[in-house]
């Protein structure tokens, strides 16, 4: 009995163990990252402060430049250290998962990597200088607009963020077709509700008076979702099809 529970707390040890080792090595990517983050930190602001087409910007207190390059480091280092971050987390899980489980969870983080670099390409080189030009053109007579890094900053990523969330929706809405948590009938009998929710919600989030401007936003959105539609088809045909291999093979 003794040796059950001393074999348990063992186990219990060496998994505390192992997350501790992959929690160090990320957080050690990360301050890694950071240092070079702040190497380039010259470089990145000018990236960052591009889609502002000039737009002169301000600092409103004397230690603000400093939380601002520390911000820029530590945004850069987390950018920099997220493949090792995602390995790290895939690396801890992959002992508990079977072959077929594993294979399935390596393929959906490659997959959302891949969608978090679209999207902040996307949302660097379109949304945001799309929405500035708008808010920058927005003048009251007798009001000078002096705007803050510190918002500025606040505001590139408050808007990448939202951008990231959306192109996710397919690894989300794909996984939900998988563990059979939803069905493309859902949302196909609501697919008119759904364009107007969403072209209303972005309208929101980016506005703009421009339609060929909500448009090159809009269409990216309608492109993903009718993607994940046609890839949960794909889906609910296979495991049709085994369904009825299997129901074949036992009689």
């Amino acid at each position: 009995m003794d040796s059950i529970e001393l074999h348990g707390q063992k186990s219990i040890w060496e998994h505390v163990g192992e997350l501790r080792e992959k929690l160090l090595i990320a957080l050690g990517a990360f301050v890694v990252g950071s240092v070079v983050a702040h190497i380039f930190h010259e470089e990145i602001i000018a990236f960052l402060l591009a889609p502002a087409g000039g737009q002169p910007l301000i600092f409103l207190s004397p230690l603000e430049p400093i939380f601002f390059i520390f911000k820029i480091d530590c945004i850069g280092g987390l950018i920099i250290a997220f493949p090792i971050i995602i390995w790290c987390l895939f690396s801890y899980i992959n002992p508990a998962l079977s072959k077929k489980t594993s294979k399935l969870v390596l393929i959906f983080l490659a997959a959302s990597s891949f969608l978090l670099i679209v999207s902040l390409l996307y949302a660097f080189i379109v949304i945001i200088p799309v929405t500035l030009k708008f808010l920058f053109s927005i003048t009251i007579v007798g009001i000078e607009n002096n705007f803050s890094v510190e918002k500025y900053l606040n505001f590139f990523m408050i808007q990448a963020f939202i951008v990231m969330v959306i192109f996710q929706l397919p690894v989300l809405i794909v996984g939900g077709f998988y563990l059979d948590l939803l069905k493309t009938k859902m949302f196909t009998n609501r697919r008119k509700i759904i364009y107007i929710v969403l072209l209303v919600s972005l309208a929101i989030i980016t506005p703009t008076t421009d339609i060929f401007s909500l448009g090159i936003m809009f269409v990216p959105c309608v492109a993903i979702f009718e993607i994940s539609l046609l890839i949960g088809r794909i889906i609910e045909k296979l495991k049709l099809k085994k369904e009825k291999l299997g129901s074949q093979d036992s009689e």
